[in-house]
């Protein structure tokens, strides 16, 4: 039996939204009042630019990202969502854009102590430590202009996820009659969608939304043997500062 929950905090996924399209204006408007520049732009570098906008070109780019991330599965139960944080490395060839991703994230307990019954006589007093997680993963998706400066892509990463936690349960007399790590990696598949805005040749941000879906499950370790848990899922929304080079 689980405790009751809240729904997720849809607002730090849509937060991201409204920035990008701030700074699309933003960026539009301060076109409009520019001179147009040639397309003898840098060629250097991922794009650069002429006076319709953005020329994209082949290239790297490195990127640093946060968001916020909400666990799914039997982890939304006990866990609440949390920022993350990660680096990425792009490569554009034409309108495919690969890319490789480290990031970090670290899932409060939604209280301070959870009540299990046990036996339907007594009830364990169950006490989490953070769920943290460390990905590792690489992409593919394609790129399609929809404006002078505003690209959409559609594309899906592929991973593992380095997870840990633990966990503590003891008796109305405070006997420990529970105590359990897990340590695991889990491999995953996750979708994603996203948007870029130009705002120079070299620099541009980019919003994008991320579902992982996990395909292993985490082992136990316990006191009193073995079991398993649902994998790691979750969906995200994250704000990318690009740099082209």
């Amino acid at each position: 039996m689980y405790p009751q929950h809240s729904k997720k905090p849809i607002r730090w996924v849509c937060i991201p939204v409204f920035f990008l399209f701030v700074i699309l204006s933003l960026t539009a408007n301060a076109q409009r009042n520019t001179p147009g520049i040639n397309g003898d732009g840098d060629m250097l570098g991922g794009s650069s630019y002429n006076s319709g906008g953005i020329i994209r070109q082949d290239g790297w780019s490195i990127a640093l990202n946060g968001g916020y991330e909400s666990p799914l599965g039997e982890l939304k139960d006990v866990y609440k969502g949390a920022p993350t944080f990660g680096i990425t490395v792009n490569r554009r060839v034409g309108n495919v854009v690969y890319s490789g991703t480290v990031d970090y994230r670290s899932y409060k307990p939604k209280q301070a102590e959870f009540l299990y019954n046990y036996y339907d006589q007594a009830f364990l007093t169950a006490v989490y430590s953070n769920y943290r997680g460390i990905g590792g993963y690489l992409g593919i998706a394609y790129e399609v202009p929809i404006s002078g400066l505003l690209d959409v892509y559609v594309g899906v990463n592929g991973g593992f996820m380095l997870t840990s936690f633990s966990m503590d349960a003891s008796d109305d007399e405070g006997y420990v009659g529970l105590s359990s790590s897990s340590s695991s990696s889990t491999s995953y598949i996750g979708p994603k969608l996203g948007f870029n805005c130009a705002v120079s040749s070299n620099f541009s941000i980019g919003i994008e939304g991320r579902y992982s879906l996990g395909f292993s499950g985490a082992s136990y370790n316990s006191r009193e043997g073995g079991s398993v848990t649902s994998s790691f899922h979750s969906y995200a929304g994250n704000l990318f500062l690009v740099f082209n080079f």
